[in-house]
């Protein structure tokens, strides 16, 4: 999901004022790697792993997090760091003669950072995090392996195939199923997983798959049938994501009722898909890409929703903050 726009302002960022200057070479460099792995995007990704331990807590009436959640929960963020990063390393590694013709301004078509130091980054962040996701067990270890597995998929096979979306949406499901995987669950009906897991982490898949269809062709104007077909597919994720309460409504988990979280899902997606819905009518690149970006940071509203209804809402607030870095960063380094 790139774009040619503020090529000529960033390519400006990218010579240092001082060549011969060390602290301002570092900071250009910090600043480069920043770009590579889009680094604010990341807080995404942790909110989708916090949500999944959250909900699992909930299970056994847990409603907030406590100081022995520290290291198991440490363990999954830095998986999840590592692999989402992995993944927008890799990205640029196998789209360099792309880049080079099209974005000029990206770290390694602009020379920055080398092709071959970034691999062997991109690499080593994907063994790390398959290493950090094993300390969840041998579910951990195995949703690490997807995960990179998929990540390889998507960025050296589908990207440019029909099915890239729906491997984006994979990654996704199976980063909230890691966030699960620290407590398996004896009502399980599938690798430990319980229905009302799967209907969360499907949902947020299929938002993603939707939202990466959605933005395919971003950097020129769209088609209107195809942002139609993304709009549509990220409805359907919310759709997923609001019958999990009805599976639990005889549980006694919710801390909202059943009436209001479908209210809840149902306002949720208006504010976050109406500026997506604004581009099918004006397909222009400025307007897809407000549309994405908006839907890319509504993910962590999304998780937050979810943890306001099974959890207690101090818990919701706290994956909401994950938001300021992320928009902190964004000022700096774009987001997509």
């Amino acid at each position: 999901m790139n774009s040619n726009d503020r090529s000529e302002k960033t390519s400006e960022s990218l010579s240092p004022a001082d060549p011969t200057g060390t602290q301002t070479s570092r900071g250009f460099k910090l600043h480069a790697w920043m770009q590579l792995l889009r680094i604010g995007n990341v807080f995404t990704a942790f909110a989708n792993v916090l949500m999944g331990y959250l909900v699992v807590l909930s299970d056994d009436r847990v409603l907030t997090l406590s100081a022995q959640d520290a290291w198991p929960l440490a363990g999954l963020l830095a998986a999840t760091f590592c692999l989402y990063s992995s993944g927008m390393v890799l990205n640029d590694v196998f789209d360099i003669e792309q880049d080079q013709e099209q974005r000029s301004d990206r770290p390694l078509a602009a020379g920055v950072i080398s092709l071959r130091v970034a691999a062997r980054c991109g690499m080593g962040l994907m063994l790390a995090g398959i290493l950090f996701a094993s300390t969840a067990g041998l579910r951990g270890c195995l949703l690490g392996c997807a995960i990179a597995v998929s990540v390889l998929l998507y960025n050296r096979v589908l990207k440019k195939t029909p099915l890239a979306p729906l491997m984006m949406g994979m990654c996704r499901m199976l980063n909230v199923l890691l966030g699960m995987s620290y407590v398996a669950s004896d009502k399980a009906i599938f690798c430990g997983f319980e229905k009302h897991h799967l209907l969360i982490a499907g949902g947020i898949g299929v938002f993603v798959a939707g939202l990466t269809w959605f933005a395919r062709t971003e950097a020129r104007t769209s088609n209107r049938w195809l942002l139609s077909f993304g709009v549509a597919v990220m409805a359907l994720g919310f759709v997923c994501l609001s019958s999990f309460p009805i599976d639990l409504a005889q549980s006694g988990r919710l801390q909202l009722k059943p009436d209001s979280t479908g209210l809840l899902f149902g306002v949720l997606a208006i504010l976050i898909l109406y500026r997506a819905v604004a581009a099918i009518f004006d397909p222009r690149p400025e307007r897809v890409q407000v549309g994405v970006i908006h839907c890319l940071r509504s993910l962590i509203f999304l998780d937050a929703c979810v943890v306001a209804i099974v959890s207690h809402s101090s818990m919701a607030v706290l994956t909401i903050a994950l938001l300021l870095p992320m928009l902190t960063l964004s000022k700096w380094i774009r987001t997509t």
